[in-house]
């Protein structure tokens, strides 16, 4: 198989991982290929991801776990997966983006929005701290595989993708809203975040689905408090709600990301 091809329906194989019965699905508004998926939900779909993840570099392809929408659960095999696949963009354009600027846009602005926001904030005031410091403390393989471990199933998804932070973009999937832009736009915002985590700390898009929850396995991630609180501040800027507990203050986020292998994020 060509580098960076799609697997046609049916088993794959990608490079040395074999895959169960799988099909491409396309974009809701523009029709475009976005990515294959198995057709099944798959207990062992972290190990699958990361083994795949560990041979991007070869075939071109992101792997990335998929989560259906809620309501096909009573449907079963009725009703085809969702995934919240909507309209493509060019990843190419989050060369022109800044994380920075991308972060700061949702910081508090002015005296009114510091003053109600001040909690969720602390310790950091009305201006956005910046980007926290790259981590040098790397996991290993074998804890990297623990943690993907304990995934619930999910459906595995292949992504033409240079790099994993660019899956967003490339499939259509978005979830927060922008004063005159179109899904695409916050897609990319999505990827200029995601890579420059994928920078700083190793990160790589994990999850993503219709439940507008997003999830990345962290290489490198804070090893203290005080390194965690900067990195929540971004966190917080990033999703409406994170760690998978509902948290909307800098300080509670920061607790849950010390030594965490999982970041989890989630819009309203």
């Amino acid at each position: 198989m060509a580098r960076g091809v799609l697997p046609e329906d049916g088993p794959a194989r990608i490079g040395s991982v074999r895959l169960p019965p799988g099909s491409r699905h396309y974009t809701e508004m523009d029709n475009q290929v976005a990515v294959w998926v198995t057709e099944q939900p798959l207990a062992e779909a972290g190990q699958l991801w990361l083994g795949l993840s560990d041979l991007h570099g070869e075939t071109g392809l992101a792997p990335v776990l998929l989560v259906d929408a809620l309501w096909n659960a009573d449907l079963g095999s009725a009703a085809p997966p969702y995934f919240g696949f909507g309209s493509a963009a060019d990843a190419g354009l989050a060369d022109q983006l800044s994380a920075e600027n991308v972060l700061a846009a949702q910081w508090p602005r002015g005296a009114d929005d510091f003053r109600v926001l001040q909690a969720d904030i602390s310790p950091f005031g009305g201006e956005f701290p910046g980007l926290a410091r790259a981590g040098d403390s790397p996991f290993s393989r074998q804890e990297l595989a623990g943690a993907v471990g304990s995934v619930p199933p999910s459906h595995l998804g292949v992504v033409s993708a240079g790099r994993s932070a660019d899956v967003p973009p490339v499939v259509g999937w978005s979830v927060f809203g922008s004063d005159g832009f179109g899904p695409e736009a916050r897609s990319l915002e999505v990827a200029t975040v995601l890579r420059s985590w994928e920078a700083r700390f190793g990160a790589r898009l994990l999850r993503i689905g219709s439940d507008a929850t997003l999830q990345v396995l962290v290489e490198r991630p804070p090893r203290s408090l005080d390194a965690a609180c900067r990195v929540a501040a971004e966190h917080w800027a990033f999703a409406d709600e994170c760690a998978g507990l509902g948290l909307r203050d800098v300080e509670s986020i920061a607790a849950t990301i010390v030594n965490a292998p999982i970041w989890t994020f989630w819009w309203d």
